[in-house]
């Protein structure tokens, strides 16, 4: 199925705008994954350094439980009945907070700054890129 979706990019041609616009989404889709590779980063540390204390939790038993628990709660999908148990351990709660802003503050702005910058630099030379895609074809 996702290769006829691929096939059917080569429709873009027809649209001078909408071959513009698809450039423009193959040079962003970069910085979202860099975006990602930093938030799999944060998770992998904020977890080991969770797991690694003396906590009853089982939402943070182990790495494997911890990471899901903290991209849940970078998604915004942790349950917030399960937050009770965590206000019981203190510094599992601190690096909980910690690990929440962080996110919230750092990454989010600096996805923010990466697609602003590469939508600047693709802008100024986004028709013509186009252009030549449509000549290419």
């Amino acid at each position: 199925m996702v290769l006829y979706w691929l096939l059917l990019t080569d429709l873009t041609a027809f649209s001078m705008r909408i071959s513009a616009f698809q450039l423009v989404v193959g040079r962003v889709a970069s910085e979202v994954g860099l975006f990602l590779v930093a938030l799999a980063y944060l998770i992998v540390s904020f977890t080991s350094s969770i797991s690694s204390l003396n906590q009853k939790l089982k939402d943070f038993a182990g790495v494997h439980m911890g990471a899901l628990s903290l991209w849940e709660i970078a998604l915004g999908m942790y349950p917030t009945s399960h937050f009770e148990d965590v206000v019981d351990e203190p510094f599992v709660m601190i690096a909980i907070s910690l690990f929440a802003v962080l996110i919230a503050v750092l990454l989010i702005n600096l996805l923010i700054a990466q697609l602003n910058g590469a939508y600047q630099i693709v802008y100024e030379d986004m028709v013509g890129l186009a252009r030549l895609n449509r000549a290419a074809i």
